[in-house]
Order: C-alpha cells, then sequence, then structure tokens
C-alpha cells in the first residue's frame, strides 16, 4: 500500500505543472476588483484593465462559439483573473481549482509573440486549455474527478495527454482564429529549422525532454509542429477523436500513441516522423555548417562603439547574462547584466542604458521594470527610475537624454524622453490612434524611429519629431512584424518577416528606399553599422552567433511597398480562418474578495503507515485563502481524529492556522493501556518578503506560531494518568541572498542563505534553538562549492521538542544538549547522457559530489563532547519522469571518521527528494 501511495504522491506532482505561475496572496487588500460575469467566463479585473477584460471576454464568446477544431461540446465556465501590475507576461489554465490567470503586461521582444495585441494571444491560447479540461473528462479520467475532484482529474490527463499537445494545440489556436499568433513568426520556428538545417537528428526522448548540453526547441514548437500536421493531413476532428479516446483511456496502457495509431493509420513512431519530415522538405538538401561543439551561446543587441568594438549583451548555458566589450578579437567582460525581463539595451559615450527588474517586497503580483544607467569604465550602475515599466531605452546622440517606453496603469504604451541625469520626465507622447510602441531609438536629436503596431494587428515603422510631435509612416502597415531597429547616417537598419523568416533590411529616412540585406532560413537580429561593416546576431542550433555583413559593393534587392505590405507563414497553417471582428460590451461589477472563500475542489485519501487520512482541499479564486479539511485514523491507537489547516495571505502579514481533536487514543503505560483525547490548536503569523532588485535574488521571511497541545485522560485512565497542558511559541527568521543560475550551474555561484528558529514553551520549562546556513562559493567551470552550518540547543531538563538537526552524512539522528555542524562540498557534472527509457524515466545529467562532514555533540551538562566525522562521495542522477516530472535522486557512500555508537564505518544510502514521500 505504501508504493501505491509514493507513487501516486510522486505522479500527482504532474498536477502542479502552472502552479509556478501562481502569487499566493499577491495584491495588496486595499485592491478594488471589478468582474464581468457571464455564462461562459467571469473576469475578474481592477480599475484600468476594462478595456482588456472587454475584449478578452468578447474572444472568449467568440471562441466558445467558433472555434473550428472542436475537442467536443463540453462547456464549463472558467474564472479568469486578469493581473495587470506584474511585469511577467504569462498564464495558465489550471484544475484545482479551475481558474485561470493572464499575466496582462506583455513582453518587449516584438519577434517573440508577434503583432497580436497580448490579450488577445492570451485569451485564445489560454481558452483552448479551458476547452481541453473541459473534453478531458472522459471515462477513467472522469472516474478520477468523482474520486479525487479537480485534482484527480488533473493527474488522469496529464498522463493520457502529452505536454506538447496540451500547448501545441493551444498554440495552434492561437494561430488558426487570428492573423498572427506564434505559428506564423520566424522566431517561434527558427528552433528546428537550425537543428534540421545543421544535421542535428536527436532522437524523442530528448526532443521531449530537451537537454541540459544542447539547444533542444521546448514542447510549444513541437507540439505546434505535431499539432498543425495532424489537422493538415487527417482533419478537423482528428484530435478530437485522438484525445476523446486517450482521456477516456481507452487501450489503458499507453491510449494517446494508441489512438494516434488508430486514427492516422500509422504508428506512433512513423506519424512523429511524417510530421517532421512534413516540416523538413520545405528547406533546401544541402545543409549549413554546423557550429563547432561548443556550450550554447547567445549573442544580443551587438553595438558598434568604434571601428573595431562592440558591446554586446551574451549569456550561455554555462554562464549568467553579461556585458562584453570585444576589441581588436579580444573580449573583456564589463559588468553581469542586473536581473532584467528583456535583452535590449543602448550605448553612447561609454554609458550603458537598459532596464532592470525589481519587485514590490510583499506583492508578489506587483513588480516592476526600470531605467538603469551603466558606466563602462567603472562598472557602477545608477538606477534613474523607481517602481515603473518601462522598456527598451534609447539613450541621444549626446548622452544627456534618453527615450523610453512606459506601460501605464491603463496597460497602454506612451514614449517618454527622459534626463538621463535625473530621470525626470521632459516630454510625454501618449498613444495615438491606439498605437502599440516597440523599439524607439534616436535618427538625430530631434528625431526617432519607433515601432508602431495597430489594435487589428498591423505594423509600421515610423519617424516622430520630439519637437513638434509630428508622425512620419516610413513603412507601410503590414501584418509583418518589424523592430529591433538601429540607426547610421540617416539609414535605419531592422528586423522584419515579411518572406517567411526573420530577415535584415535597412530604410533611408529621406528616400524611403527598401532594402532587403539578408536572406536566410533562421532569423537575423539587432543590427548595426559602423562604416562599411553591418553586424548582427544569427540564429543557430547553438545560439544566436555574431556575423558581420560588408556593405560597400554589394548589391542588395529593393523592395517595393507592395511587397513591404505582405507576410507569409513560414509554414502552411491548417484551418485557418480568423474570428470575425467581434466586440461586445458586458456589464461590471463589483468582486468582493470574500467570495467563495471555501472552494472545495478536490479530495484525497493517504496512507502512511500507520494512519489513514481523508482531506478536502479548498482554494478560492484570487488564491488569497486555502484550506483543507481531514478526518484521520491511527491504527496503532485505534484512535480517530478530524481537523482543519488553513492560510490566510490577503493582508500584509500572513495568517496560517489549524485546529485538530483526536478522539480515543490507546497508548501503553506501566503495563497496561490508557485512553485519552488530545487537542492541538495552532496560530502562526509570518511576513513573507522579496527584495529582488539588482543581481541577486532577496528574500527575508519572519514569523511566529503559536501552539496549544492539550491531552485528557478518558473513562478509568483519569485514575492512572493526568491530563497535560502544552503552550508553546516557535518563532522564525530567513534570508536569502543568490545570484541567478545558469542553465548548466548546480547551484548559484555566489550567495548565502540563513535560517533561525527557536521554540519555547509558555506553561513549563523546555526550549530549543536551530540555525542553519550555507555558503555558495565560486569555482571553476559548472563546478560548485557549497558550505553549511548548523547549531541546535535545548532544554536537557525538559526536553518536548523532536529533533530537527541533520546529523553528520553517515550517522544516526542523534539528540543531544547541544550539536553543531561544519560541512564542505565540491559539486561536478560527469556527463550530459540524455538518454530515455521507454518514455517513463530520461536521464539529463549526471553529477558528483565529494564531502567532508564534522559535528560535534554534548553531553546533558555540557561538560563532555565527542566529534562524529565523516567524508565520502554522492553521485546524483537529474532525470524527468514521464516526460515532464523533474525528479533528482541518487547515492551516497559515507566512510565514518569516528565510528558511531554501532561501530559501523561504511555506509550507503539512497537520495530520495523529501518532497516524493508523503509527510
Amino acid at each position: 500500500m505504501k508504493h501505491i501511495v509514493l507513487l501516486f504522491s510522486l505522479l500527482a506532482l504532474l498536477l502542479c505543472g502552472p502552479a509556478f505561475s501562481q502569487q499566493f496572496g499577491g495584491f495588496p487588500p486595499s485592491t478594488k476588483w471589478k468582474q464581468i460575469d457571464s455564462d461562459t467566463a467571469r473576469i475578474i479585473f481592477i480599475r484600468g484593465a476594462e478595456e482588456q477584460a472587454a475584449r478578452i471576454a468578447s474572444l472568449i464568446h467568440k471562441a466558445a462559439l467558433d472555434t473550428p477544431a472542436s475537442l467536443g461540446n463540453n462547456l464549463r465556465k472558467i474564472n479568469v483573473v486578469l493581473q495587470s501590475r506584474t511585469t511577467q507576461a504569462n498564464g495558465y489554465v489550471a484544475l484545482a481549482p479551475f481558474r485561470s490567470e493572464y499575466y496582462l503586461v506583455p513582453g518587449s521582444n516584438i519577434f517573440d509573440f508577434g503583432n497580436l495585441p497580448w490579450q488577445d494571444n492570451l485569451a485564445l491560447h489560454e481558452y483552448r486549455h479551458v476547452q481541453q479540461y473541459n473534453n478531458f473528462r472522459r471515462g477513467i479520467s472522469k472516474g478520477f474527478y468523482y474520486l479525487f475532484g479537480e485534482q484527480g482529474q488533473a493527474f488522469a490527463n496529464a498522463i493520457t495527454i502529452p505536454d506538447w499537445f496540451f500547448e501545441g494545440d493551444a498554440v495552434h489556436t492561437e494561430t488558426a482564429l487570428s492573423e498572427q499568433g506564434r505559428g506564423r513568426l520566424s522566431y517561434f520556428l527558427s528552433g528546428y529549422r537550425a537543428l534540421w538545417l545543421e544535421g542535428r537528428h536527436y532522437n524523442w526522448q530528448k526532443l521531449r525532454n530537451g537537454s541540459l548540453k544542447d539547444y533542444v526547441p521546448n514542447h510549444y514548437q513541437l507540439g505546434y509542429l505535431l499539432t498543425n500536421y495532424g489537422y493538415m493531413t487527417y482533419g478537423a476532428d482528428f484530435w478530437k477523436k485522438v484525445t476523446q479516446d486517450a482521456s477516456a483511456f481507452k487501450g489503458l496502457f499507453y491510449p494517446f500513441q494508441k489512438a494516434i495509431t488508430h486514427y492516422s493509420g500509422k504508428d506512433y513512431t512513423t506519424f512523429r516522423q511524417q510530421a517532421l519530415d512534413f516540416y523538413k522538405k520545405e528547406l533546401p538538401e544541402s545543409a549549413v555548417p554546423a557550429t563547432k561543439n561548443r556550450t550554447v551561446t547567445r549573442y544580443y543587441n551587438p553595438i558598434y562603439t568604434g571601428k573595431d568594438s562592440l558591446v554586446y549583451l551574451k549569456t550561455a548555458y554555462n554562464k549568467l547574462p553579461a556585458f562584453y566589450l570585444q576589441q581588436g578579437g579580444k573580449e573583456h567582460k564589463v559588468s553581469l547584466q542586473s536581473i532584467s525581463t528583456e535583452e535590449w539595451f543602448s550605448y553612447r559615450n561609454g554609458i550603458l542604458a537598459y532596464t532592470a527588474y525589481s519587485t514590490h517586497p510583499r506583492w508578489g503580483s506587483v513588480d516592476y521594470s526600470d531605467l538603469v544607467l551603466l558606466d563602462m569604465a567603472t562598472g557602477k550602475e545608477r538606477r534613474i527610475s523607481s517602481r515603473q515599466k518601462y522598456y527598451t531605452p534609447d539613450l541621444s546622440p549626446d548622452g544627456k537624454s534618453l527615450i523610453a517606453i512606459r506601460i501605464n496603469d491603463s496597460l497602454q504604451t506612451e514614449l517618454r524622453l527622459l534626463d538621463a541625469a535625473t530621470g525626470a520626465v521632459l516630454k510625454s507622447f501618449p498613444s495615438v490612434q491606439d498605437y502599440y510602441y516597440t523599439n524607439p531609438r534616436f535618427i538625430d536629436a530631434q528625431t526617432i524611429v519607433v515601432g508602431t503596431r495597430t489594435p487589428d494587428s498591423k505594423m509600421a515603422l515610423q519617424q516622430l519629431n520630439l519637437q513638434s510631435g509630428a508622425w512620419e509612416l516610413l513603412t507601410p502597415w503590414s501584418m509583418a512584424t518589424a523592430g529591433l531597429p538601429s540607426v547610421s547616417n540617416g539609414i535605419v537598419y531592422y528586423t522584419a518577416n515579411y518572406d517567411g523568416n526573420d530577415d535584415l533590411y535597412s530604410i533611408d529616412t529621406r528616400t524611403h528606399k527598401v532594402l532587403q540585406l539578408t536572406k536566410d532560413l533562421t532569423g537575423n537580429y539587432y543590427p548595426s553599422v559602423y562604416g562599411d561593416s553591418l553586424v548582427y546576431t544569427h540564429f543557430t542550433a547553438q545560439g544566436n552567433v555574431l556575423q558581420k555583413l560588408a556593405l560597400k559593393g554589394s548589391a542588395f534587392p529593393e523592395l517595393t511597398a507592395d511587397r513591404l505590405s505582405l507576410h507569409r507563414a513560414p509554414y502552411p497553417i491548417a484551418l485557418s480562418g480568423a474570428l470575425q471582428p467581434f466586440w461586445e460590451r458586458f456589464a461590471e461589477k463589483r468582486y468582493p474578495q470574500s467570495k467563495n472563500l471555501f472552494n472545495f475542489h478536490s479530495w484525497a485519501p493517504d496512507y502512511e503507515d500507520p494512519e489513514f487520512t481523508f482531506s478536502l482541499y479548498g482554494n478560492n479564486i484570487l488564491n488569497t485563502f486555502s484550506n483543507t479539511l481531514f478526518y484521520r485514523y491511527n491504527q496503532n491507537e485505534d484512535s480517530h481524529g478530524a481537523g482543519w489547516n488553513g492560510s490566510y495571505g490577503g493582508l500584509f502579514t500572513a495568517i496560517n492556522g489549524g485546529l485538530e481533536y483526536t478522539f480515543n487514543r490507546h497508548l501503553p503505560f506501566s503495563g497496561q493501556t490508557v485512553t485519552l483525547d488530545q487537542l492541538e490548536a495552532r496560530i502562526g503569523l509570518s511576513v513573507p518578503l522579496n527584495f529582488t532588485k539588482g543581481k541577486t535574488y532577496k528574500y527575508l521571511n519572519a514569523g511566529s506560531d503559536f501552539v496549544h497541545n492539550k491531552t485528557v485522560p478518558t473513562g478509568a485512565s483519569k485514575s492512572v494518568i493526568t491530563g497535560r497542558t502544552v503552550n508553546y511559541l516557535q518563532h522564525f527568521l530567513t534570508w536569502t541572498q543568490l545570484l541567478p543560475r545558469a542553465v548548466q550551474h548546480i547551484y548559484p555561484k555566489l550567495g548565502y542563505a540563513a535560517a533561525l528558529y527557536h521554540r519555547h514553551a509558555l506553561s513549563r520549562e523546555g526550549y530549543q534553538f536551530l540555525g542553519n546556513g550555507q555558503i555558495y562559493l565560486p569555482a571553476p567551470g559548472n563546478h560548485s562549492i557549497v558550505l553549511a552550518g548548523s547549531v541546535q540547543e535545548t532544554d536537557t531538563s525538559n526536553i518536548i521538542f523532536s529533533n530537527r538537526f541533520s546529523n553528520s552524512r553517515g550517522y544516526p539522528d542523534y539528540y543531544y544538549s547541544r550539536m553543531w555542524k561544519a560541512a564542505a562540498n565540491y559539486h561536478f557534472p560527469i556527463a550530459y547522457p540524455d538518454l530515455g527509457l521507454a518514455s517513463i524515466v530520461y536521464f539529463q545529467r549526471i553529477r558528483g559530489n565529494v564531502f567532508y562532514d564534522l559535528t560535534r555533540i554534548y553531553s546533558r551538562d555540557k561538560s563532555q563532547s565527542r566529534d562524529l566525522r565523516s567524508t565520502g562521495g554522492e553521485l546524483y542522477f537529474d532525470t524527468k519522469w514521464w516526460n515532464q516530472l523533474p525528479v533528482s535522486f541518487g547515492i551516497r557512500y559515507s566512510y565514518l571518521l569516528d565510528a558511531d555508537f554501532s561501530g559501523y564505518r561504511n555506509k550507503w544510502e539512497l537520495i530520495i527528494p523529501i518532497s516524493l514521500i508523503p509527510d
């Protein structure tokens, strides 16, 4: 039975796929929410997002009625929460509870999501997930729902429908139902083109699970290609039939693969191969030379600082993003980039301008993007704005001012001219004709070029005179995406996807003559010109590499206005037909934060010898209140218990509490059995804070818990034992400050963490203090040095608290009056196998660790002490299970330098993540 519970617990982690986006209690209590409530969706939003809410409601209604590739007819109302105060562009739909969340501020890279207004993209993409979940509650999946609630359906869907279909089908929907969408974008599809052009034919398991060694497009790209091919080849109802069979577990084992075989007439392997071959045939037979076998490295925004010098942003699988200066072919690191959501920056006269991310200390759904100036000579940074949402700044030719895009509280863009010394706003240019602005660059001291996008997804480059406010159209309006401009001698160089690929173009601002500078099969970005030389970055299978092009003496074709008005998708799109223009107005009303706090959505049994538990789980839609009701039976004690646990995060101080009453505990005492009841109540307050800013993540959490525990003898036991009441307080304080990690980093290259805990009884003697700390130090390559320390001390006259001290590895968890420990670890990668077995487990990395631990334990009166020392090694396997769940496990050998009390010196242990084992 325990094995079943362990397996279920491991697989149940799949249910938490979208949960990374959720912020528990992420907004201030003063927030006033409004709603549009219809039969299809409830859209919940705050002031300023009214237009976006109305548009999203309209699109959802239209998509619910007119989606050509139906997955079924089931319609269940969804709650959609719009977050408009965070800079993290995202969205998700989740079960347990059934809700969706849209993060309305888009990313600044226009080539990432194209011209489609961000709220339209979210509505089409995320509502497709709603349609999926609404129609995947079938057969055995429906049985899981009845047995376990929404969590049960999520579990069943996760093991029958692959994540590549969930996301690929949603990307297809956003593409087919609009004139944009990622399926029309070169940026989205360049990954597979690069692999095929360079002859990198990875096996299916590697394509499904990715790699820490090589670049592999994610399941969104893979899923779109396979899903689009399925619709195109086998018809609009193909995936409906496949997913209906799969979600019902028809065939029981590998139902999705069997359904594809049944409805396509091809086995699963052949279907996949033919689908990818369909897209490969669009490419020429002669492959381009593969880039050298090196670590995946990406260069962004190279800018000439002189004839033979470049400044650029570089990141790699083994390096954090940093600014570099290249002179005479030699590279010099200037500074790490502060944590940021974009790769764009500007350079003038030794100063870099870019935007950096920061958080509100308490509210996780409120964060910022501010302007930063970096002095390349000193490496010092200076923020010239605070708690704003600025993007893509450009310094003026004299460096005394800068132009940047700001997103206001109504989610509209405006252009701001600011003083570079103080950050003071000199001029502001609000959006005209509902333009969405992108990527401004100075042409001269008084004129800028800026990308402008209309609500119907058309885009053009325009000039703006900063003195008069006059606009001039440079390129015709088109569905093509155009941006990332740079300027030299009155000529604007930019990237656009007029012909199915992101290529480089130039336009003379005086004559409006447009030339096509490159014609490739993968993207070209960030052009910069000095004299006759143009430098840019080119998309390859090993990252974006620097390329140079001589302008003088080259014959570049000129493009007509008609040609610039076109836009061609890289590949054919199945069932393409944009939703007809549709705009419906809905009534708005208040949405109270207290609505439906006890929103129970899932239930589940659990067994861990000797206890059986049945729990009922609830979360409200705004994700400020979480609670659990449970019943527990202990077979050893023949006792029954019931209780409730809850957390409320809607106040600055988070509140946690619980209540449990246990009936008729049977316990051995002096040769007989006594019975008693037990009550435990607890309440706690905490303040979780996030001070992330600059180059490091910073987290502080402090709080206290009060626990009341009372035991009452029952029946004849009243004359044998006396009741006991224990009241105690637990206080904690934790602080963490870390650099981010690159893809291949095992631990951060620099950082530290500290935690202090103190528990003490109120009604009697008894205390326990525990302190833990870790320091992360630089090491060669992807190696990591981790130093750790811990100390615990307890009241020996009345030990009432359980041991929480982690002893030297290999020794039992002894519990003494005082214990302290120092540990040193050296972690290092061994291999990146990229090897999968039967679509069950996939091995991404094998790594090792050598360690030394020293623990000193003290006698009850502290007069004597003894050392417990050990050394040894650990072998870890970083894996993915069922193509989704990341799990790291390993084995440990410990040699005990001081024999433990049993006399053993050699210890072998299996290292299993604690989160996979039931509490």
